[in-house]
């Protein structure tokens, strides 16, 4: 796997699996760049609220554990610089992690930092597509050994990243990450497969215009566009906006209609 910008490999542990409802109680990631330069980051942090008992099982965070721990706000500007300009990596990343990350900066009033076109590269799909088993049956399956402290976010992130690169080795997966994800939801596009390319047009799946091009509900209706750019999951929307913004640059602007000129004026002069 060869890196084209830097890719952030993260992990959450959270009370709880809603994404409105859940809160962040440890966060780490590992920020590698194309240069081979790598950095770690680790925290644990204050939910603000109580950590279920179940949580507190499995993850080993007690209440105790985060009572003088940071609170997300007072980690998102360090959080910024690890998330500038890069992509996104982890297991079941793009179902659970990413959106509660986006979803804490949005309680924030933010917008979660990074390009407009990044990636995010989940070891969880390319497990489904080539094994079905959970991370540390991944860890046991590609490495021959249980990972150690699982369910702790740094362990789990280690984790990732190794079997990531061991994915990669093992199956060939040459190319950048955004060409990895393309390939791994090939014909779809998003991971909710809610758009799909079909005769290279970006087609919907879902919806009053389900099986119809964007470029073509963009001739019928733009306006419904917009409403898909405002409405729907971000990751969907996203891609939605850049080929609506796409469609517009391509369409010609309507040419002003020539003045009206009134022959019974005089000429001044």
């Amino acid at each position: 796997m060869k890196l084209e910008r830097p890719l952030l490999i993260f992990d959450l542990e959270a009370t709880g699996l809603s994404i409105e409802n859940a809160r962040i109680i440890e966060i780490a990631a590992v920020r590698l760049s194309p240069g081979a330069a790598r950095t770690a980051f680790q925290s644990l942090v204050n939910p603000e609220h109580p950590i279920p008992p179940e949580v507190q099982e499995i993850t080993g965070i007690t209440d105790h554990d985060v009572a003088d721990a940071p609170a997300f706000r007072d980690l998102a500007d360090q959080l910024d610089q690890l998330l500038d300009n890069a992509d996104l990596a982890g297991y079941n990343a793009a179902g659970f992690d990413v959106p509660l990350l986006r979803a804490e900066y949005g309680r924030l009033g933010r917008a979660l930092p990074g390009p407009f076109d990044r990636v995010v590269l989940d070891s969880l799909e390319i497990l489904r597509k080539h094994e079905i088993r959970n991370l540390s049956w991944a860890h046991q399956f590609y490495f021959g050994t249980p990972i150690r402290d699982a369910h702790r976010a740094l362990a789990d992130v280690e984790a990732t990243e190794q079997i990531l690169f061991e994915q990669a080795r093992r199956y060939d997966l040459g190319g950048a990450p955004k060409e990895l994800v393309a390939a791994l939801r090939f014909p779809f596009i998003d991971s909710r497969r809610k758009l799909r390319y079909e005769e290279n047009e970006v087609v919907v799946c879902f919806g009053k215009f389900a099986g119809r091009s964007l470029a073509s509900i963009f001739s019928e209706e733009p306006s419904y566009l917009d409403w898909m750019v405002e409405k729907l999951d971000p990751e969907v929307a996203d891609i939605i906006r850049v080929e609506r913004d796409a469609l517009r640059e391509a369409k010609p602007e309507p040419r002003p209609a020539a003045p009206r000129i009134d022959p019974t004026r005089k000429r001044i002069g």
